[in-house]
C-alpha cells in the first residue's frame, strides 16, 4: 500500500524540525512519500488531486496535525473507497487520535504502520452551504463560537508552545459566557419535530469526544449508523458553568436540561444566525430558518487501529 505522511507544521506546538530532519531518511527508506501543509486548507487540496489522479491505488494518509488538518484529509479524499488514515497527534484537541488511536513521530514508525489492522467506521455527512463530511462531531451556537475565537486567537500559540493549548479553550469559554445568546432550535429527528428553547449549543457525534478530550456522548459509537445529539438548553449562565464541569466525566447527561437523541439523521434550524464547526474547522453562521442536514454515513472511513490516548 502507497503510504503518504501529511505534516502540517502549524498544528498544535508545530513540528520539530529537527526531529523530523533526523526521521527523513529512515521514512524515505520505508518507502513513504512526505509532504509538508502549505497554508489552511492545503492537506485538502493535494489529498483531493491525488486520489483523482490515482483512482484504484490504495493508499495510507499518515496525518500529523490536529483535528482540523484530519477533517481537512478526509473531505480531500472524499468518495476515494481506498484510502486509509492514520494520526500522529500534534494539535490542541486531538479528539481524533483520543477515539481512533494515534502514532508516535519517533523511528519505529514505519515498523509499526506494517504491524497494524484497519477498520471501517461511521463519518458524518453534512449539508449547508455544501456538502461535507465530519469525522468526530460537529454542533452550532456556544461551542464553535468558542472554538472560532480560540482559533483566531494570539494567545493559543503561546499556550501550545507551553503545551497547555487546551486552556484557550477555558480562556474563551468564559469571555463568551457573558456575551452569548442563547437561540431557539428546532430539530427533525426520527418523524417528529421538536422545539427547545434557550439553547446554548447543539452537537451532532459520531464518537464519544469534542473540545479536547470533553465527553460531550458518552455512548456515541462510529459503528452503529447513529448520530448521537445532544442539545444543551434552558440554563442560567451559573448552571452552565456546573454544567460544563460535568461534561469532562461524561455526567453532564444527568441534567433535565441536557437532552440526549440518537437518530440516523436531523435537519436543524434556528431562529438566529449562529456558528457551526465540525471537527472543530469553522464552517460560517447558520442563517435564521436555513437548513443542517446531517446523516450518518455507515462504514466511510477506514482507519489504522493502534492504542488511544491515555483519556478514559
Amino acid at each position: 500500500m502507497k503510504k503518504i505522511a501529511v505534516f502540517n507544521p502549524n498544528a498544535g506546538k508545530g513540528i520539530n524540525r529537527h526531529q523530523l530532519s533526523a526521521l527523513l531518511p529512515a521514512l524515505q527508506i520505508a518507502g513513504i512519500e512526505v509532504w509538508m501543509t502549505r497554508s489552511k486548507h492545503d492537506a485538502e487540496q493535494r489529498i483531493r488531486e491525488w486520489c483523482v489522479a490515482h483512482p484504484c491505488e490504495e493508499v495510507c494518509f499518515i496525518i500529523s496535525g490536529g483535528d482540523g488538518t484530519m477533517h481537512e484529509a478526509v473531505n480531500g479524499a472524499a468518495g476515494h473507497k481506498h484510502a486509509v488514515f492514520a494520526s500522529i497527534p500534534a494539535g490542541s484537541g486531538n479528539d481524533f487520535a483520543r477515539y481512533f488511536g494515534g502514532f508516535d513521530l519517533n523511528a519505529s514508525l514505519p515498523e509499526s504502520l506494517e504491524q497494524v489492522q484497519y477498520e471501517w467506521h461511521d463519518v458524518i455527512r453534512y449539508e449547508m452551504n455544501e456538502t461535507r463530511t465530519a469525522v468526530s462531531n460537529m454542533g452550532a451556537g456556544f461551542d464553535a463560537e468558542v472554538a472560532y475565537a480560540a482559533n483566531h486567537s494570539r494567545i493559543k500559540k503561546f499556550l501550545n508552545k507551553l503545551s497547555i493549548g487546551k486552556a484557550v479553550y477555558v480562556v474563551f469559554l468564559v469571555r463568551l459566557l457573558i456575551s452569548f445568546r442563547p437561540y431557539t432550535l428546532e430539530l427533525k429527528v426520527n418523524g417528529e419535530k421538536q422545539i427547545y428553547s434557550r439553547v446554548w449549543f447543539m452537537t451532532i457525534s459520531n464518537q464519544p469526544y469534542f473540545g479536547g478530550g470533553m465527553k460531550i456522548a458518552p455512548s456515541a459509537d462510529t459503528k452503529d449508523g447513529e448520530l448521537d445529539i445532544t442539545v444543551v438548553h434552558g440554563l442560567s449562565r451559573l448552571k452552565f458553568l456546573l454544567v460544563f464541569g460535568s461534561v469532562f466525566r461524561g455526567t453532564h447527561t444527568k441534567f433535565k436540561e441536557v437532552s440526549v437523541i440518537r437518530s440516523g439523521a436531523v435537519i436543524c434550524h434556528s431562529d438566529q444566525d449562529v456558528r457551526v464547526h465540525a471537527d472543530g474547522e469553522d464552517n460560517g453562521l447558520l442563517k435564521a430558518g436555513q437548513s443542517l442536514k446531517a446523516a450518518a454515513a455507515p462504514f466511510e472511513i477506514r482507519t489504522v487501529n493502534k492504542l488511544t490516548l491515555d483519556e478514559s
